[in-house]
């Protein structure tokens, strides 16, 4: 099913090869071209996926991993030469110098070997039967539901079970704790219920503490005690990895004693698991709950034999319909059905009523012509035996764009469950290669392409959005459970990827793979360094967070015996987030083709100088370590496009900086004019983040004021000891591009009107302004999110007047000490959502507020509780108001 993925990624590099002016030789230009061919006349059968024969695959997959090798080896010789002689002395274009002749023979020679396997491969497959199938479906045609902020539709046809769960979940009769168990042998939908559950608003504000683990066969009892633990909202949790599991059970215990606690233990399955994990839940008998999820009723009579288990049934016809509806973007009473009604009764007898079969057709028929339907869903019929949830991953998957195949398959690397950041996501596919910019979308940028990526992935219930951001873009995704333990398997079979686990150790030998490891994931606390696993090793991904001198040790044989196989080293993803100081070696420069270097939280103090010599580094994360300078070549590589940073300075800055770079966050300059490090020049920059101080204000906001594609700021002014200096605003006034500015500085009462118009993310630290800022922020049209934090406004008294903020959707106010009285007009913030105020102690009266017609939380923490009771009292309404759980330190003490 997933073999197509290695023959399309190979397919576009020998098209962009095809590009390449200077491939001069005699032949070579037509062997690429007769591969591509061959490639595509393969892809669509593969495609097709119509044939149970896969006698073919096994040598077809050693020929493509034979050539995409080849081919990585020939881009990255020339690329070297790029790099050296007099190619870098004359700075002449370097499409006159041809790639050496003799390079290029030995490529073409190898090329023609390839056409011939490639052309074995096709007669064998020119003897099976190929039966028409549907159109794959192009990104983005369709009903669009990634930013829908109302996604409820995991619970169409489940509004009973939601009932009964969160009425246990508040039963006031029961105070002893209590385990609700969701038991279910099919998919019928207990983690999506269960999670709605978890995140709704009257449950955060009813349970102190919240923790969700997903009960992976492969943790051991001290990896799941550290993940309940880290969700507990404490102070202090120092040092847990170094912990023993009675140390963390003990603590866990004492912890759990003293609050309201609800704990999800996702997919149990197994009574020895429950039991070793239910030792350390206390019973405090104040209402704590435990949800466990499971497949198996048995698990549920030893959690519980006092409490009914809740069992899913699938859903009904009326109920499977409506959920159909959703997800293609109908509704139910409109007239506009008509032309799918007919379709109704062969899609409820080929879904049985499971909600994840229903979701993955709705997600393929919604990127589809109604006309297309006919086809479509006689695929999705099975025959006896066959699971039927299955057939649809296989429809799902087979109706992906390929440009997507290896983008969805590429999840797999990270631990099932886990949630995504975006962003790392995004520029992990960029550093594959996978991201392709279509002639269709000429207009649109590369760098936004994962963005669209994501949307149709989404669309199609291929992936999860976990969290957003507050401007309701997604900030954290997932794969889906039951697609994870279908992929992962095919994954490593065509050896696209291979995850390495502590208890299922599948690469200690060469045997054990039929195909060499090309992406690599040491997941809990495994480690792999052979030659096999390394020789042929195009991104690798360690996922051990543990505080371990084990560690960093292993991590630096692993790059060593990376780099002892010389210069045709492949590696282009080395990602250690999280992973506790990496011991990285002083010649990383060796690495040439490494294009993503992740080590954001991983504590390290400083990186190698040799960091400066990676010609293809494209994104460099070293947010959230301990690292204060890097080496000026760094800051000459034209291929990079992020640098993540804290407060980084550039060691002997230079005029010459890339142009290229889209993102830079975290520089250090100081008193120093940005001129200096050349930041006016780079004119593609997206995202900035800048530490300046007085001295240099102005001039920063100048060279700001030049980059016209600039639509994140994070701007810092502030002297060595990290007291805030002041910052000058006027320059930017007229910005057109800037919506999302932080900053953290004092801001002059008159210039706060300079603020440009376009934002919609605005926010103030430490801006010391004496007159109330909201009369003037409230005229900025287009503001969505508002942070007003530490210092912002020191003065007593802030109103909101009639028709201002109109669109904005999240207010918070954090820290403003002196704030005594707080007027809201009728008709002001028609939009407002959420409403957080945080540590204004002073603040004793407000007017208007229960009047906002749109507010649905309200969050209030380290508030004066005559406050919060008189605010519940005047609201009057459906409002939930939240007074978040703060605690202090708890000092656990016990004998062991």
């Amino acid at each position: 099913m997933v073999v197509d993925v290695p023959v399309s990624i190979l397919l576009e590099k020998l098209q962009k090869l095809l590009d390449e002016e200077r491939l001069v030789f005699p032949g070579l230009r037509n062997r690429v071209t007769c591969a591509t061919n061959e490639l595509s006349k393969i892809l669509i059968f593969l495609e097709a996926e119509n044939t149970s024969n896969n006698d073919f695959k096994p040598k077809l997959l050693h020929t493509i991993y034979s050539a995409k090798d080849t081919t990585e080896s020939f881009v990255l010789t020339t690329a070297q030469r790029r790099q050296k002689g007099i190619f870098r002395i004359i700075r002449t274009p370097l499409k006159l110098f041809p790639i050496p002749p003799w390079r290029q023979l030995q490529f073409s020679c190898e090329m023609k070997k390839f056409v011939n396997r490639l052309k074995d491969v096709s007669d064998e497959i020119s003897k099976m039967t190929l039966q028409p199938i549907a159109q794959v479906s192009a990104i983005g045609g369709g009903h669009n539901r990634l930013y829908d902020q109302e996604q409820n539709f995991v619970l169409v046809g489940r509004e009973d079970d939601e009932k009964e769960l969160v009425a246990r979940l508040f039963d006031e009769n029961e105070n002893s704790l209590r385990v609700i168990s969701l038991v279910s042998e099919e998919p019928l939908g207990k983690t999506a219920l269960v999670r709605n559950v978890y995140n709704r608003l009257d449950i955060r504000q009813h349970f102190q503490c919240r923790a969700w683990l997903h009960v992976h066969k492969d943790f051991t009892y001290k990896d799941m005690l550290l993940i309940i633990l880290k969700q507990i909202p404490i102070c202090v949790l120092k040092d847990v990895e170094l912990m023993s599991e009675k140390e963390l059970c003990a603590m866990l215990f004492k912890i759990l004693m003293e609050v309201r606690f609800l704990i999800v233990l996702d997919d149990v399955c197994t009574v020895d698991v429950w039991l070793m994990l239910a030792y350390p839940f206390a019973d405090a008998a104040n209402g704590s709950r435990v949800i466990l999820t499971t497949h198996s009723s048995s698990i549920q009579l030893h959690a519980d034999p006092w409490s009914f288990p809740l069992n899913l049934m699938p859903l009904t016809d009326d109920g499977s319909w409506s959920l159909f509806l959703k997800k293609v973007g109908r509704s139910e009473n409109s007239s506009d059905n008509t032309d799918i009604n007919s379709f109704r009764e062969r899609i409820l007898r080929v879904c049985h009523g499971l909600p994840s079969a229903i979701v993955l057709l709705g997600g393929v028929l919604s990127r589809m012509d109604s006309s297309e339907w006919s086809e479509v869903i006689n695929l999705a019929h099975f025959d006896a035996g066959e699971s039927p949830l299955l057939k649809f991953v296989a429809l799902s998957y087979q109706k992906l764009p390929s440009v997507l195949k290896p983008c969805f398959l590429y999840l797999v690397l990270f631990p099932k469950g886990y949630e995504i950041p975006t962003r790392r996501l995004f520029r992990l596919w960029l550093a594959e290669g996978f991201v392709q910019v279509s002639p269709n979308d000429s207009d649109v940028h590369k760098e936004d392409m994962p963005k669209k990526y994501l949307e149709e992935l989404a669309c199609r219930n291929m992936i999860e959005i976990a969290r957003r951001k507050s401007d309701g873009t997604p900030k954290t995704c997932r794969m889906p459970c039951y697609l994870y333990d279908v992929f992962l398997p095919k994954a490593e079979e065509i050896g696209f990827l291979h995850v390495h686990h502590s208890k299922s150790d599948y690469c200690t030998s060469a045997d054990s793979l039929e195909f060499n490891v090309r992406r690599l994931a040491d997941q809990f606390g495994t480690k792999s360094t052979s030659e096999y696993h390394v020789e042929h090793l195009c991104s690798y991904i360690s996922f051990d967070t543990q505080k371990q001198d084990t560690s960093n040790r292993e991590i630096g044989m692993l790059l060593m015996t990376i780099i002892k196989r010389g210069v045709f080293v492949l590696l282009k993803v080395l990602d250690l987030e999280g992973v506790y100081k990496p011991l990285l070696p002083d010649n990383l420069g060796v690495l040439q083709n490494l294009r993503y270097i992740g080590l954001r939280w991983t504590g390290l103090d400083s990186c190698p100088a040799s960091i400066g010599d990676l010609p293809s580094l494209e994104t460099l994360d070293l947010k959230y370590t301990n690292i204060t300078t890097l080496p000026s070549p760094i800051w000459k590589i034209k291929s990079l496009r992020h640098v993540f940073m804290k407060e980084v300075s550039i060691l002997k800055p230079s005029k010459e900086s890339s142009t290229n770079l889209h993102t830079l966050m975290g520089l250090l300059i100081g008193s120093k004019d940005p001129k200096i490090y050349g930041l006016d020049r780079c004119t593609s920059l997206r995202k900035l983040g800048l530490t300046c101080n007085s001295i240099s204000a102005e001039k920063t906001a100048e060279c700001i004021s030049q980059l016209d594609n600039l639509q994140t700021l994070r701007l810092r002014s502030r002297d060595p000891f990290g007291q805030p200096l002041d910052l000058e605003l006027s320059p930017m006034k007229d910005h057109q591009s800037l919506s999302n500015l932080h900053l953290f500085g004092v801001i002059k009462d008159h210039d706060i009107g300079n603020l440009p118009k376009n934002l919609k993310i605005l926010k103030l630290s430490m801006s010391k302004l004496e007159n109330d800022p909201m009369l003037v922020l409230g005229e900025l049209p287009h503001l969505n999110t508002l942070r007003l934090f530490a210092g912002s406004y020191v003065g007593s008294e802030m109103a909101c007047l009639d028709g201002h903020f109109p669109k904005l959707r999240v207010l918070k106010l954090w820290k403003l000490e002196k704030l005594e009285q707080w007027t809201v007009e009728t008709g002001s913030m028609s939009q407002l959502v959420e409403l957080e105020i945080r540590g204004c102690e002073e603040l004793k009266r407000t007017n208007g507020l229960e009047q906002l017609p749109a507010l649905k939380e309200l969050i209030l923490t380290n508030m004066l509780e005559d406050f919060v009771a008189d605010f519940r009292r005047r609201l009057n309404r459906d409002v939930l108001v939240t007074n978040k759980w703060e605690f202090e330190a708890l000092q656990v003490s016990f004998v062991l």
